[in-house]
């Protein structure tokens, strides 16, 4: 999922009827990892909590559309924004972290 931190959590946005909303309300533990996949190898993972909030839904995605796409303006953006008054905001608050990080290998 395309992800953004912002007040201490990581916030994402899908349908509410993606699996992974079927799964957090079953069970809102969960795991995360955030990491590049081209070197330099790099990132951070770790469990949380996840909360879903439909009221931020629309926020969120379009908060996400800007920071991936750049523009609200392109084809793929207006079709998801267009859908974006029913999308599921899910905020992962962090209780452990780690991270990795292998640039100075790949030098």
């Amino acid at each position: 999922l395309w992800y953004l931190w912002q007040e201490g959590a990581l916030w994402c946005a899908t349908s509410p009827r993606a699996w992974v909303i079927e799964r957090l309300r079953a069970d809102p533990r969960c795991g995360f990892e955030v990491a590049g996949d081209a070197p330099p190898y790099r990132g951070v993972r770790g469990r949380g909590h996840a909360e879903l909030d439909a009221s931020r839904g629309e926020a969120i995605l379009g908060a996400l559309v800007d920071r991936y796409l750049g523009s609200r303006e392109t084809r793929f953006a207006r079709w998801l924004l267009a859908r974006s008054a029913d999308e599921m905001a899910i905020r992962i608050v962090p209780e452990k972290t780690t991270h990795w990080d292998y640039s100075r290998r790949m030098v």
